[in-house]
């Protein structure tokens, strides 16, 4: 038995966005109270992020704090948790082969559930690019007895690990992005990692859908981790959203990644809209997505304002190289 056992049952169950958040407090809590076991506690104070040339990799205490994204975290427990039992009644080796990239001190949205498989089954890889995020989540996992089920910890960069091919890999989950597909690596992982991928393996998350839209930016609901989810504002009425882009398993490997949108046209009047934003929804698995403003990392990101504009149109333009940005062409 682990402490985690409780904390999926709630997980699993959870049937409304009160009983999803009052799961992910209790999980934040077993984690907090799990770690404080751990010898060297100020390892967490360390806060400054390691760049990268495709993004930003979290520090140990910043990884923590995501478990505070109450949403993102039971959903994508609850959207792994099915999709490995999917992909052990699919795919016939064993042990079943998983890369969880940028795993964090605790590897949360794996190691909740390994108590309903058996280590004979998976064989799983902790890549992270912090020595101190490495170092907690062995020692968590020792001291939870669940070694057996892990095959290696890596200190390396995800955007450019190779699995051994011998191994195959089958079950890839990754979180490593941050609002509108800005700042940290989640393109330039899936790049890397999608291609190693057994022809029928799953990514976790499933897609990743990138949309633009006209809106008043400063009237939109702006989900964070001390804000309660229940009462932002409703989402604001927006106009003229369209789909630019989707990152999922397909995705080409040529990095760096990069979009530029078709011309879109500036409204006749948008006083009532006068901002350019693009979001993401998340589909995780089957039927668990963020929608937007439920989460860190599907809240809407303002590109310009449509009062600098002098054209009739524009473009918008993405790409990965150096760190994930966005930029407006017009």
């Amino acid at each position: 038995m682990t402490p985690f056992e409780s904390c999926l049952e709630a997980i699993l169950m959870a049937d409304s966005q009160e009983s999803e958040i009052l799961a992910a407090q209790t999980l934040a809590q077993t984690y907090e109270q799990l770690l404080k076991q751990i010898e060297n506690d100020e390892r967490y104070q360390d806060k400054n992020p390691t760049h990268v040339d495709g993004g930003v990799a979290l520090s140990s205490r910043h990884a923590l704090d995501c478990l505070g994204d109450h949403l993102r975290t039971v959903r994508f427990i609850a959207g792994a948790y099915h999709a490995l039992k999917d992909s052990l009644a699919t795919i016939e080796q064993r042990p079943l082969q998983i890369v969880y990239a940028g795993c964090g001190p605790g590897a949360p949205l794996l190691l909740p559930f390994l108590h309903k498989f058996e280590s004979e089954e998976i064989a799983i890889t902790l890549l992270d690019l912090n020595t101190t995020s490495l170092q907690s989540v062995k020692e968590l996992i020792e001291q939870l007895n669940l070694g057996a089920y892990f095959r290696s910890y890596e200190l390396v960069d995800a955007i450019t690990y190779e699995h051994p091919k011998n191994l195959g890999l089958h079950y890839v989950i990754s979180e490593t992005m941050d609002k509108g597909l800005t700042r940290e690596p989640q393109v330039r992982v899936t790049q890397n990692l999608a291609q190693q991928l057994h022809k029928d393996g799953v990514f976790i998350p499933e897609a990743i859908q990138l949309f633009a839209e006209h809106t008043f930016y400063s009237n939109e609901p702006y989900f964070d981790i001390y804000k309660k989810l229940e009462d932002l504002p409703p989402l604001y009425d927006a106009i003229d959203r369209e789909l630019l882009f989707t990152i999922d398993k397909t995705v080409h490997n040529n990095a760096p990644f990069s979009f530029e949108s078709k011309p879109r046209k500036v409204p006749e009047d948008y006083s009532y809209t006068p901002d350019i934003a693009v979001f993401a929804k998340i589909k995780i698995y089957k039927d668990y997505q963020l929608n937007k403003s439920e989460s860190l990392l599907s809240n809407p990101f303002c590109i310009a304002s449509l009062y600098n504009l002098k054209t009739a149109t524009y473009t918008l333009s993405h790409t990965t190289n150096g760190e994930p940005k966005w930029h407006c062409s017009f």
